[in-house]
């Protein structure tokens, strides 16, 4: 910009207070705050204050991820957009075709071996070493030392009195080498009676982050052996600061029944529905010492608003916001709807099954260290689809 109309639009700006200027930009999208960097000197100096980029953040709205197939044949490939469930839009997100976001946190997502920032299209490698990051938990904020850390798991080959058919690791963002994360999982009752062995229960969703622990919903999937059928739902706790592992009581809920961990105001809370899903019971975790779940409210499905969009097959609802929102997945449309069974809006998608994956999107410009150096070719994530 020619130093003159940078002077005049500071010229105008003089007597107009910085504290509502800051208001307004810490309201705007990520996008439209690095344009207005270009603007003048003033306005590049107070969008990069780390207090305005920290306000920034907490304002910007929680997206919703969803994937689906554009095209057909050998021109198909995967799209993926955001939903604005304020403001019922569609956002498109550029991504890699064939990769898939593993996990997400403070506005950084892990692809493959790499962390990026979509807002700002930073990137940097996981590890100085490689490292294979195959079966992500999660990615999160070590409170104490402020550093990224991911915690992944390989499956074991050391069996062991205890049983835990996996071996955790928590690796430290742009550090040389994961470090192994001590985990006990002990057979249930039903287990030690059969002496059953080898594949243990599946990670199911994408982990909770409360409290400075990660909630780990675990499902051990119908099995039957010598005529007795195993099916169970656990929690594996994560504390994120001593890094280590215990086992929760989830609520009583059927095995065969489908159940999805969230944060619900601040709160551990768990919703269970039958595979017809025509209706959600939530339970809330009242007593983190005594393990006590308590039945909250129901949530009845639109059955009849939702069959107007389903051609065949059945839905698949998802609680995605601490008000309890919902995201319905069925034949081609994803519903939202809210937590009194109310139809909200409806998207379409050419794909005939759209799927809202667990990652979720607040953008940040907040800068860290692991982007400083800067990559001398462009990887090809962010290129668009």
């Amino acid at each position: 910009m020619p130093r003159g109309r940078r002077s005049r639009g500071q010229d105008g700006l003089a007597g107009f207070p910085q504290e509502i200027l800051q208001e307004i930009l810490i309201r705007l999208p990520a996008k439209s705050v690095l344009r207005c960097r270009a603007v003048c000197r003033l306005w590049r100096r107070l969008t990069t204050e780390p207090a305005f980029l920290g306000a920034h953040h907490r304002h910007q709205p929680t997206l919703h991820l969803v994937r689906s197939n554009t095209g057909r044949g050998k021109c198909q490939w995967y799209s993926l957009d955001a939903l604005h469930l304020q403001k019922a839009e569609r956002q498109p997100v550029s991504w890699p075709r064939w990769s898939l976001f593993d996990a997400s946190c403070d506005g950084l997502v892990v692809i493959d071996d790499s962390i990026c920032n979509p807002a700002t299209r930073q990137w940097a490698p996981l590890s100085q070493q490689k490292v294979r990051f195959e079966n992500i938990v999660s990615l999160y904020r070590h409170q104490p030392s402020e550093e990224y850390r991911v915690l992944f798991w390989t499956q074991s080959n050391h069996p062991s009195e205890l049983y835990c058919p996996n071996d955790y690791f928590v690796h430290t963002v742009d550090s040389k080498k994961p470090r192994r994360a001590i985990c006990s999982v002990t057979l249930v009752d039903e287990e030690l009676k059969l002496e059953l062995s080898g594949k243990g229960p599946d990670i199911r969703g994408a982990a909770v982050d409360l409290h400075g622990n990660l909630y780990i919903h675990l499902k051990k999937s119908n099995v039957w052996y010598h005529g007795i059928q195993m099916a169970y739902h656990g929690i594996l706790v994560f504390d994120t600061v001593a890094e280590s592992f215990r086992q929760m009581r989830p609520p009583a809920v059927a095995p065969g029944h489908i159940l999805h961990l969230f944060d619900m105001d601040g709160m551990l809370a768990a919703s269970c529905s039958k595979d017809a899903m025509k209706e959600m019971r939530i339970f809330a975790l009242q007593n983190y010492e005594t393990e006590v779940w308590s039945f909250q409210y129901r949530i009845k499905l639109p059955e009849m608003e939702i069959r107007q969009f389903q051609e065949q097959g059945d839905w698949f609802a998802k609680i995605v916001s601490e008000e309890g929102d919902l995201l319905v997945t069925c034949f081609g449309w994803i519903l939202h709807c809210d937590r009194k069974g109310n139809l909200l809006a409806k998207f379409e998608y050419d794909d005939d099954i759209p799927v809202a994956i667990p990652c979720t999107l607040k953008e940040s410009l907040i800068q860290h260290p692991f982007f400083e150096e800067k990559q001398k070719i462009s990887p090809y994530i962010f290129r668009s689809c």
